[in-house]
């Protein structure tokens, strides 16, 4: 009769150990999307989004009852073995446990979990919901922690949150108020055109360095003029040994009767060649520069203006 309860137990964590598993998927890959639209019909997916509102929380949730039940079914396993007269029972434990766990316990049920989303994610929701209960003292216990060597180790100061809504997700969001009628085309247009602005990096936009119209540090004043004249530019790069060391602007060059080019080139920020555009836009403007460097590792690209970055916005706009 004990021998039945035993086999009944492990058995039961094995199950256990393979919801936890169907969880950690199904709740992961669960469209954010998808389950703000199923909120209007089912009521369970408030309960889903409340898990899902903590990752934090359901992620300890998982870790720990399926750590628990592993070992506590891998326990049972050990002491039937020992039970019915088996020898070397710690060998045979890992010879039968070990397949039944990476198949019954994890690949099956994770495929489930990675097909049918949340779909599977919402029946369940419940019943995680009460397992979470139940291990919360070990949860917060096991946060506390975490969060303790978080702070230390990564200099974490307080818990973040996460977007759970991914660039697909938000156009499809702006396909499906299309389809509803509360979005007209021109407006569906004009918010994918500024949506796409915001995904532009800075290498997409800026002047390549054999386009740059620049002057070596050691060129005499009269021939910047010359040059300035020219092509007209308010600001000029300065390069010294094929290195951008700041930039010119022609009213500190006119306004001096004496010059020497070194007392007088600005400072000029370095980006790099994969920032996105209104990351550049916002460096900018916060320290009051209208041009930047664009480089990618050590190896200078090019430049990029604050012009230029407002003309993109206005080719968005127009658009």
């Amino acid at each position: 009769m004990i021998l039945s309860y035993i086999i009944i137990g492990i058995f039961f964590f094995l199950l256990l150990q393979g919801f936890f598993s169907l969880s950690e998927i199904a709740f992961v890959s669960a469209s954010s999307l998808r389950l703000q639209k199923r909120k209007e019909k089912d009521k369970k997916a408030y309960i889903l989004e409340q898990i899902l509102s903590n990752p934090e929380r359901f992620l300890s949730t998982i870790l720990i009852g399926s750590n628990i039940s592993i070992v506590i079914s891998a326990t049972l396993l050990t002491y039937l073995l020992i039970k019915i007269g088996i020898k070397n029972s710690n060998i045979w434990v890992t010879a039968i446990f070990t397949p039944l766990v990476v198949i019954f316990a994890e690949i099956i049920p994770k495929n489930i979990g990675r097909y049918y989303q949340e779909d599977i994610a919402v029946k369940i929701a419940n019943s995680f919901k009460i397992l979470e209960t139940v291990l919360y003292p070990l949860v917060i216990g096991a946060e506390k922690v975490t969060f303790f060597f978080s702070k230390i180790f990564l200099k974490r100061k307080e818990r973040e949150s996460f977007p759970f809504l991914a660039k697909e997700e938000i156009k499809a969001l702006i396909e499906e108020a299309e389809k509803e009628g509360g979005l007209e085309k021109g407006e569906k247009e004009a918010i994918e055109e500024i949506f796409d602005f915001t995904q532009k990096k800075v290498k997409d936009i800026c002047v390549p360095l054999k386009k740059i119209c620049g002057i070596e540090i050691r060129t005499p004043p009269e021939k910047i003029k010359e040059k300035i004249k020219r092509f007209k530019f308010t600001r000029l790069p300065v390069f010294s040994q094929n290195r951008i060391v700041g930039y010119l602007n022609i009213f500190d060059l006119f306004y001096r009767k004496e010059v020497n080019l070194k007392e007088i080139i600005r400072p000029i920020s370095f980006v790099g060649a994969s920032q996105k555009l209104y990351e550049v836009f916002n460096l900018l403007k916060s320290k009051k520069e209208s041009i930047a460097a664009v480089v990618k590792g050590k190896k200078i690209l090019g430049i990029v203006t604050l012009e230029d970055i407002m003309r993109e916005i206005l080719i968005s706009i127009s658009k």
